[in-house]
Order: structure tokens, then sequence, then C-alpha cells
């Protein structure tokens, strides 16, 4: 055994080299892609480490120190728990890739210590025999454990079905090698221990267990490649699907009816048809939807969507716009009365009672009907005259439909009366900005604001930004507005950094400013009139407006980004979530829509899409908002989920810059996980 001593040494240094690399890779891989596999995988090639550094020093113990059975003993214990740690740490591992569940911390710390313990009392119980039948007698124990294991393990690695890929090939043969060289060590040591018959080639057997060793550790890393891939390629068609479907409800979104529409509209011209539009809303819904609380409310519309669609025929389409606005296209009606039997039909099937929370709950909705080509030949123009029309149903007393006539559009006199007062507004100094606080989902502490604008009207009062901006939009005011919000947040923000209250601003931007060609040096002017540093301006628009022009905004999103503005991308999930825009855009945050929040206290599939999207927006090193967080265990879901930061009533209403200035000041260093910290607003 002492001629063979440099040779053994030196296949134990090669592996224990091989072994340290592997570690590094698969702990690296781990710090990216924050998976317990890879963190068991990782921690199972250190054991194997331990298990080659006390076999190398208890065979220098036996030759260097003749009878030092008592200095063998720790070097023994160490050898045997590494190398029983290697393999429960890599059965473990695997065993997760295979069924997609995880073990406990705490369940993995005892399972470590049970097995460090059980390596001590075999050394021990050992300890009295000769040293070469101590070695020998451990080792086929251990050997005998680690062909089972790595036998299993390759089981594990095969339960699926086909097809295999490279990964899993290349794994599942080294554990099944690894395996009958195990059993080939457990019985060479048996016939040691109870023969003494020596075997002059197994110093030579390191060399087989390093290439045995590299392939495992190849496997591992190619099947973690493969099992990225495949959990992309999932998210890929999850985001992708949602560019044309409600993720509530499955029905067809806005994108997808107008594709309808459109060719409806091209058929029914080419052959002298006539197509109907219904624009369907539910009366009262938001007064269900604040006593009975969001989930409830998100219950009502699957259900009514469920009705809505065994109603209708073959061909038809029904779409959920949004909110509790629904459409419908007919593409094939011969007379208006059949269209307007339709829309009895569905206002007749949404009044069935339903049962919500133990309650009998009676909903009624108000439908507008408009037709092709009397009252209109565009897409968009069929949609929004059904709109004006559902909304004269409300007003004659909601529950029943109403069919378009040109003599309704006289609601456009209230439209321009609050645009008359909105000019007035930005001259008056009537809009103001409120402040939500973004809170790191793990320290609570406020890492950011978001900027949101209010305007206090002399008559109506406080109004948000969904009572006038479309008006704004559609006027033309939105840039003045935008660029005035820009403004104002960013001298506002900077304030609070000289009174000690550090955090970063967003600010939503408009189409319309964004599409402008001199919106770069506009922000820039901002940011040197107000002395902002660009780092704590954050620029949030949604994903719809990137994808309108890709390349144009890529363009105008690297200009900012040579700024040194941040850029986040708002309400993702519900535009066009395209995997292409993620990778070639440079976006720094992904806001994850509220609607996708809100499924997380549900239980259904949809509570996996945050995770979808925070695993693929991490990939991209790209950092992860949850907006309205409304319930502590969406809040605690998104962070076991790797969500960076939240934001919702959860913690904080919007409230007016001076009060949030003064909850930023009063946080300490060291907050406690995130609470409620604000009620009022």
């Amino acid at each position: 055994m002492a001629s063979n001593l440099p040779l053994v040494v030196y296949g134990f240094l090669a592996q224990i080299a091989g072994a340290v690399l592997l570690a590094a890779v698969l702990e690296a891989f781990h710090r990216h892609y924050r998976r317990d596999f890879l963190r068991h995988w990782a921690w199972s090639w250190w054991g194997l480490c331990l298990y080659l550094a006390g076999q190398g020093l208890s065979l220098a113990l036996d030759v260097r120190l003749e009878g030092a059975a008592l200095a063998r003993i720790p070097a023994s214990t160490l050898s045997l728990a590494g190398g029983l740690s290697h393999l429960g740490l890599v059965l473990l591992g695997t065993w997760e890739v295979a069924t997609g569940r995880t073990l406990s911390p705490r369940k993995v710390r005892r399972g470590l210590l049970f097995v460090t313990g059980f390596a001590a009392a075999l050394v021990l119980a050992t300890a009295a025999l000769p040293a070469m039948r101590q070695a020998h007698l451990r080792l086929g124990l251990f050997s005998s454990v680690a062909a089972a294991s790595f036998l299993l393990a390759t089981g594990l690695v095969f339960r699926r079905s086909r097809p295999w890929g490279v990964g899993r090939r290349v794994l599942g043969t080294s554990f099944l090698l690894l395996s009958v060289e195990s059993l080939h060590y457990a019985v060479t040591s048996c016939l040691v221990v109870t023969t003494g018959r020596t075997f002059p080639h197994l110093p030579t057997m390191a060399l087989t267990d390093l290439l045995l060793q590299t392939a495992m550790g190849l496997g591992m890393v190619i099947r973690l490649l493969e099992e990225e891939r495949k959990q992309l390629l999932a998210a890929s068609e999850q985001i992708e699907h949602l560019a044309y479907h409600d993720a509530l409800t499955g029905l067809p979104n806005r994108n997808l009816f107008l594709d309808h529409l459109r060719l409806a509209v091209a058929l029914a011209a080419r052959e002298g048809r006539q197509v109907a539009v219904l624009f369907l809303d539910l009366d009262r819904f938001k007064t269900i939807n604040d006593s009975l609380g969001h989930a409830t409310g998100d219950e009502l519309l699957r259900t009514i969507a469920d009705r809505l669609r065994a109603c209708l025929r073959q061909g038809d389409t029904i779409a959920r716009l949004g909110g509790d606005e629904f459409t419908v296209l007919l593409p094939e009606i011969s007379t208006e009365p059949d269209a307007a039997r339709v829309a009895e039909k569905l206002l007749d099937r949404i009044r069935q009672p339903l049962l919500l929370q133990d309650r009998e709950i009676v909903v009624t909705g108000s439908i507008g009907l408009s037709r092709f080509p009397r009252d209109g030949q565009e897409p968009e123009e069929l949609v929004k005259k059904a709109d004006v029309a559902m909304y004269q149903a409300k007003q004659l007393g909601r529950d029943g439909y109403q069919i378009y006539a040109p003599t309704m559009d006289a609601d456009a006199l209230e439209r321009l009366s609050i645009e008359n007062d909105l000019r007035r507004a930005l001259a008056h100094d009537e809009l103001l900005l409120f402040y939500q606080p973004i809170l790191d989902s793990h320290t609570g502490r406020i890492q950011a604001v978001e900027a949101l604008l209010r305007w206090q009207h002399p008559v109506r009062g406080l109004m948000g930004p969904s009572e006038f901006l479309w008006i704004a939009e559609q006027s033309g005011l939105i840039n003045s507005i935008d660029f005035w919000a820009l403004r104002t947040a960013c001298r506002e923000i900077c304030s609070w950094w000289v009174q000690g209250a550090q955090v970063r601003v967003t600010v939503n931007l408009s189409a319309r400013p964004f599409q402008q060609p001199d919106l770069i040096q506009r922000v820039q002017g901002v940011l040197e009139e107000t002395g902002l540093p660009a780092p704590l301006l954050e620029l949030e628009i949604t994903e719809t407006l990137a994808m309108q022009n890709a390349e144009v905004s890529l363009t105008v999103l690297r200009a900012l980004k040579d700024l040194g503005v941040r850029i986040a991308i708002d309400d993702f999930g519900t535009g066009y979530s395209s995997l292409s825009y993620l990778r070639t855009f440079p976006i720094d945050t992904l806001k994850i829509d509220e609607s996708f929040v809100r499924s997380l206290n549900i239980g259904d599939v949809r509570a996996e899409i945050p995770a979808a999207m925070i695993a693929l927006a991490h990939s991209l090193d790209i950092q992860v908002v949850g907006e309205g967080v409304e319930e502590e265990a969406q809040w605690l879901i998104l962070r076991e989920q790797g969500c960076d930061e939240v934001q919702g009533f959860l913690f904080s209403r919007p409230m007016p810059g001076p009060e949030c200035r003064e909850l930023i000041l009063r946080q300490t260093p060291g907050a406690p996980e995130p609470r409620r910290i604000a009620a009022s607003g």
C-alpha cells in the first residue's frame, strides 16, 4: 500500500479538484437561477471533497503513524460523513428535479446531522478492528449504500416518459455506471475482509472515479440547462397566450376581438351581410367588488364569462376588454331584431341568481348594440358606438339594452366641459401628485415611490386619473400634463433627498409624450433643471405602448438609458408579452399586473404565471415589482417566488407628498418585514 500511496494521493487530489470546480459552477448557477436542486447538488460535491480528503488523511495516518488508531477516528468520521452526505444530496437534488417538489432547509439540515451521527457511530463501532480490516469494512458498507443510491437516482432520472434529452441521458448513464462501480467496490471490499485477499488494481481505479464523476457533473449542468429551457419555453407559451386572451376568464381580449371583428366586417362587406357588436357592462359591479372583495369579484366575472360563452353560437366571439366590460361579435345576423334577441338572451342569463360567499346574489347588465354597415365601417368605430349605446342603457335604468343612434353622442358635450376645465387646471395649479411607496419585499424598507396624478377640481372635488386622462389623451393635453408630472416629481424627490428621504421615483409616461421626437431632450432638461440624479428617475411605460412600434421604442429606450434613467414596463402580461422585446429592450424593472397578483389567492393554475414571469425576468437580470398587493398571502407568495419589490394597499394607499416624505423619514435601518404602513389616502 505504501508503494501505491503517491498514486492514490494524486488520484484523490485530482478528484478533489474536479469536485471543487463542479461545486463552484453549480453554486454560481444557483445564485443566478435560485433553484433548490442546484444548491443541493453543489453541496453534494463539497461532501465528496470531505470524503476524499478524509480518505487521503486516513491513508496517510496508516502509513506514517503505525498504531495511530485514535488519530484515524476523526479523519474516518469526516470521510464517511462527507461521503454519505454526498450521496444523500445527489439523491435529494435528483428527486427535486424529477418531482418538482422541495424539502425545507430545516429537514435538509436534520438529514445531514443524522448522516454525521450515523457515520460517527459506525466509525466508533469498527474502531477496535485492525486498520486494514476497518478501512475495507467501512468502504464496503459505504459502497453498498452508494450502489443503491445511484441506482435509485437512475430510476428518478428516467422516471418520466420520453423524449429524454442529452442531460438526462448523460446524468442517468453516469448514475448507472457509478452504481455498478460502487457495487464493484462493495464486492472487492467484502472479499478483502472475509478472505484477506488483496486487489492490486484498486489504487488505479481513481481514474475511473474521476471520469464518472466528471460525467455526472457534466450531466448535472446539461440537465439544468434543459430544465431552464423547458421552463422558459413554458413561460413563453403562457405569456404569448396572454397577448390575446384575458388571464382571469380565458376569453379573448381586445386585440383578438378586434382581429375577429376586422375579418367579419371584411367578409360581410363582400357578401352584403350585417354584423352586430354588443358591448356589455355589469351593473354596480364596483359595489360587489368593494363589499365582498376582489377575489369574490373575480369569481363573479368568471361565472358571468362562462354563462355568456354558453349562450352564443359557434362562430360568435365573446371577449373581455377589462374590468367588468365584455364585447360580443355576431358575424352573421339577418335583421336587427335577431341581434336584439341575442342581447335579451344574454341579459336573461346574467340575471339568474348565483352563490358567492354563501350568499345568493343577482347581477344585471347593460348592453349597447351597434351594426355594420349602418353605424360604422371600422372595427374600433363599431365598438365605440356600442359603448355609447351601453351608457345610454345605464342612464335609462340599467338591466337592459339600447341600439346605437346618432343622438346618443350628446355625452360629447360633457367631455368638452371636462377638457376646458382641464386646460384651466394646468394654468391654475389644480393638478397635484400623490405618491405610493414601493417596498423591498424582504426588508420592508421603502425603496421607491410611484408618482400618481390627481386633480383637485373646484366643483367635482378630488379626481383620479381614470376620470380625466383619457380626455387629456384625446385632446392633446397629455403632453403638457405628463411633463408637468415629470418635472414636479423630480423637483419634489430632489428636495426629499436633501431632507434625508432617499428613494427613487417612478413616473408614468403616456403614449403621446413617448412618441414625441424631443422626448430625450425634454427629460434631460428636466433632470438638469431639478438637479435630480438620473438613476433616481424611473420612467414607466406599458408593454402595449412599447410594442406599438418596436424599432422606434428600442431607439427611444436606449437613448433614455444613455441618460442614466431607469426603464420600467408596467402591466406586464396584459399586452403583447413578447420574449423578444424582453431580451432586446434595456429594461430595468417589470411590474406584474395586479390581475395576476390577485390570482395568487385563487389556487388555480394562473397562480403559476407570476412565478414564471419572475423567473423569466431574473434570467434576464430584470428586477420585478408586484403591483396591487392587497392581502398578506399575496405578498408572502410573491416573496417566496423571488419578487424583488411590492406595492399595494396592503402597505400603503397613495398619499400627498408631505405625508409620504414623513413616512420615509420615519423608517429606521433594519426595518421589519412589510406591513400595513399607512391607511390614509
